[in-house]
C-alpha cells in the first residue's frame, strides 16, 4: 500500500501525514512539491537522523492533501498539527489548555475564564500561561468594571437585585437599574484595556467622569473616578520600549535537553504590555529557524483578538526559511500587513537578546521544576514497589471507581497514570450494564471484565482499535475500596487468567492498602510519598466517575421530567437532551434557544419551559 501511494504521489504543493499501524498521526509536513519531499523520507541510503530514522520505520501508511500554493499548505499544515498533535513535530506543549479570557457574545455580555476557544462570535483574549495571574485579573476586573457573571435571563421579570448589586459588583441590568447602552460602554471599556489600548481609555473615562460631575451625577462621577485610578495602576508596571509608537512581538528561542522554550513579549504603542512564554517539545536536533517556524504557526493559530493578537511586526532572532508564506498568512489572518523582520544589530537586536535571556531563564526553570518533580515521582513509585512487593517500579498504574445511587444510573471510571503523571487521553468511563439494584462488586467485576478481556487473545476482540488502545498491560490495578472490592476483582483476573497482574486495594477510612490473600492491611507513613501517589490516583478515579454519574443523573432527571410533557416524543426528548442536559439549563433558556431545535414551535417552548418552571 505504502508503496503504491509513493509511486502516484503529484508534482503539487500540499500536506502530507504520516500514519502507524494503528492509524494514528505520527507526523505532519507541508512541501511544494509533495512527490519530491515525501519520496525523500523513503529513499535508499537516507541519511536521517535517528529520531526520523524511527518515524519513518514506523510508517505504513499516508494521506496527502493537495492545495493551491504554498500558503494554503502552511495553514492547512498548522491546523492539522493542533488538530493530532503529533508525536515526531514540534509541538507547543499542553497548548490545548492554556487558559483564555472570554468576552461573551450575548446580550449583556460576561467575561469569563475558559480554555476552549470557540467560533461562537465571543471575543478571546489569549492564551495566558500564568493562570492564577489571569484569574487575579478577572478578579480585578469584575472590582473595576461592575458586568454581571451570573446567566440571568434579562427579560424584566426579576423583581428585585442580587447581592452582587449591594456589594457594587453588578448594576443589576436585570432588573431595569441599568440600561443596554449604559452596560456596552462599560464592556467596550473592558474590551480597550484588554487591547492595551490605555490612552484612549482615560480619555474616555475622564470625559464621561467630567460629564457626570457637569450634570452633578456625583456618585456615577466616583465610581468612574474609581475605575480611572484601577486603570491607571494596571499600567503602573508597564514598560517604554520605543519613543515611537509600535506594535510589535518580538520573539526569541532558548533550547536545551531536546526541549526550547519559546519567549514573546507583547510590545502596543511603544509599550511592553507583557510577555507570554511556551515549552516546545520535540525539537530533536531541528535548526533554530525551523523551531520557529512550526512555533509561529501554532502560536499566532491561536489568537483571535486583543493585545496578543497579531501585531504590525514580527522581530524574530532569527531569519525564518518560510518568510515569505507566513506573512501572507499572518497578513490575511491580521486583515492588514504584517511584517516578520531580522535584527541584527543596533537597539532591537539588543531588546531580542533580554527576550532570549528570559527564554533562557524560564527553560532553566522549567527543566529544575521537571527533574525535581520527576525525582519525586520517581521516589513515591519506589516506595510504593517495595511496599507492595512489587517486582519493580509501577510504569502503568490503572485506577476504578463506581459511582450510582441505589443502583441507579451506575457508571465506572479507569484513570491511569504513567510514571506517576496522570494520562488523560487513555482515561476511560463506563456505563454500567448491571441492573439488578445497587451491588458495587458485580459492577466493578463488569468493568474490569470489560477492560481485561482486550489482554487476553480471544474472539471477542473483534475491534482491532478497540484492542490498540486497551492492549497496554498495567504494573498495577488500584480499585477504590477495602477487601470486599479487592476479592472481586482477584476473581475477574482468575476467570481471564491475568492473575499475574498485582492489584491493591485502597480503602478510605484509614486510607490503608490491602493485598490479596493478606489478611492484615498494609499502613503507609502519612508523610509517604508512595501513599500521596495512591491517593491522588484513587481521588482523580472517584472526580471522574462522579463527574460522569452526575452527568447522566442529571440527563435521567431532565427526561423523566419531559416524558410526562404532551407533545415531546422521544425524538424532541433526545434532541433537548442533547441541547441542554439539565432541567436546570432548559429553565435558564430562553423560549427562542428552544424553539431554535428542530421540531419545536415557540408555542411548544413556552409550554416546556412554563412546566419545569412550575416544578421547580
Amino acid at each position: 500500500m505504502l508503496e503504491e501511494r509513493l509511486a502516484r504521489l503529484p508534482d503539487a504543493p500540499g500536506v502530507y501525514q504520516m500514519l502507524a499501524a494503528d492509524g494514528s498521526v505520527l507526523y505532519i509536513g507541508k512541501a511544494i512539491s509533495l512527490r519530491n519531499r515525501v519520496r525523500s523520507y523513503f529513499q535508499r541510503g537516507a541519511d536521517h537522523h535517528p529520531r526520523t530514522a524511527a518515524m519513518v520505520a514506523r510508517v505504513v501508511d499516508l494521506h496527502t492533501i493537495v492545495v493551491s500554493n504554498e500558503v494554503e499548505a502552511l495553514i492547512l499544515e498548522a491546523n492539522l498539527i493542533r488538530q493530532h498533535q503529533p508525536p515526531y513535530n514540534v509541538r507547543l506543549r499542553d497548548d490545548t489548555h492554556f487558559p483564555y479570557l472570554k468576552v461573551t457574545n450575548e446580550p449583556y455580555p460576561r467575561v469569563q475564564f475558559t480554555r476552549t476557544v470557540k467560533d461562537d462570535g465571543a471575543r478571546y483574549f489569549g492564551p495566558y500561561t500564568n493562570v492564577q495571574a489571569l484569574r487575579s485579573l478577572i478578579e480585578l476586573m469584575r472590582i473595576v468594571f461592575p458586568l454581571r457573571t451570573c446567566r440571568e435571563p434579562i427579560d424584566g421579570k426579576r423583581k428585585r437585585p442580587c447581592l452582587q448589586y449591594h456589594i457594587k459588583r453588578c448594576m443589576a441590568p436585570c432588573v431595569g437599574y441599568q440600561s443596554e447602552s449604559e452596560y456596552d460602554a462599560i464592556v467596550d471599556e473592558v474590551v480597550l484595556l484588554l487591547e492595551g489600548k490605555q490612552e484612549p481609555l482615560l480619555a474616555r473615562l475622564h470625559a464621561e467622569m467630567n460629564a457626570a460631575a457637569q450634570s452633578m451625577a456625583y456618585e456615577t462621577a466616583a465610581r468612574v473616578r474609581d475605575r480611572i485610578v484601577a486603570v491607571r495602576r494596571m499600567g503602573e508596571k508597564q514598560k517604554v520600549v520605543w519613543a515611537t509608537r509600535l506594535d510589535m512581538d518580538l520573539i526569541a528561542l532558548a533550547r536545551a535537553q531536546g526541549q526550547a522554550c519559546v519567549e514573546v513579549f507583547f510590545v502596543r504603542d511603544g509599550t511592553l504590555l507583557g510577555q507570554e512564554h511556551f515549552i516546545l517539545e520535540g525539537v530533536g536536533t531541528q535548526s533554530d529557524a525551523d523551531v520557529l517556524s512550526d512555533a509561529l504557526k501554532q502560536f499566532y493559530l491561536a489568537r483571535k483578538s486583543g493585545a496578543r493578537a497579531i501585531p504590525k511586526e514580527i522581530l524574530l532572532q532569527c531569519e525564518v526559511t518560510d518568510r515569505g508564506p507566513l506573512e501572507r498568512w499572518l497578513s490575511e489572518m491580521k486583515g492588514q500587513r504584517a511584517r516578520i523582520l531580522h535584527a541584527q544589530r543596533g537597539p532591537r537586536a539588543e531588546y531580542l537578546r533580554l527576550v532570549q535571556t528570559n527564554a533562557q531563564k524560564n527553560l532553566d526553570d522549567f527543566l529544575s521544576h521537571q527533574e525535581l518533580r520527576e525525582a519525586a515521582h520517581a521516589n513515591a513509585l519506589t516506595e510504593l514497589a517495595e511496599a507492595l512487593e512489587l517486582p519493580g517500579p509501577p510504569h502503568r498504574i490503572e485506577c476504578y471507581d463506581i459511582s450510582n445511587i441505589q443502583g441507579t444510573n451506575a457508571v465506572s471510571s479507569m484513570v491511569v497514570f504513567v510514571d506517576g503523571r496522570s494520562k488523560r487521553s487513555e482515561y476511560r468511563k463506563f456505563k454500567i450494564q448491571y441492573d439488578r439494584g445497587p451491588n458495587d462488586f458485580a459492577m466493578m467485576q463488569e468493568t474490569l471484565r470489560r477492560r481485561l478481556r482486550y489482554l487476553v487473545q480471544t474472539a471477542n476482540a473483534t475491534d482491532p482499535a478497540k484492542k490498540e488502545r486497551f492492549a497496554k498491560r498495567p504494573d498495577l490495578l488500584l480499585i477504590d475500596g477495602g477487601k470486599g472490592q479487592l476479592q472481586a476483582v482477584v476473581e475477574v483476573l482468575d476467570e481471564l487468567g491475568l492473575a499475574g497482574i498485582p492489584v491493591a486495594g485502597l480503602a478510605k477510612e484509614h486510607e490503608w492498602l490491602y493485598l490479596p490473600g493478606e489478611s492484615e492491611p498494609i499502613v503507609l507513613k502519612p508523610a509517604s510519598a508512595g501513599l500521596h501517589l495512591v491517593m491522588r490516583v484513587r481521588d482523580e478515579a472517584h472526580r471522574f466517575a462522579i463527574t460522569y454519574h452526575r452527568k447522566r443523573r442529571a440527563k435521567a432527571m431532565l427526561r423523566s421530567r419531559i416524558d410526562a410533557l404532551e407533545g415531546v416524543g422521544p425524538t424532541r426528548r433526545k434532541r433537548l437532551v442533547e441541547a441542554f442536559g439539565t432541567a436546570a439549563a432548559v429553565r435558564r433558556a430562553s423560549i427562542e434557544d428552544i424553539a431554535a431545535l428542530k421540531g419545536f414551535t415557540p408555542q411548544l417552548a413556552a409550554k416546556i419551559k412554563h412546566e419545569l418552571e412550575a416544578d421547580g
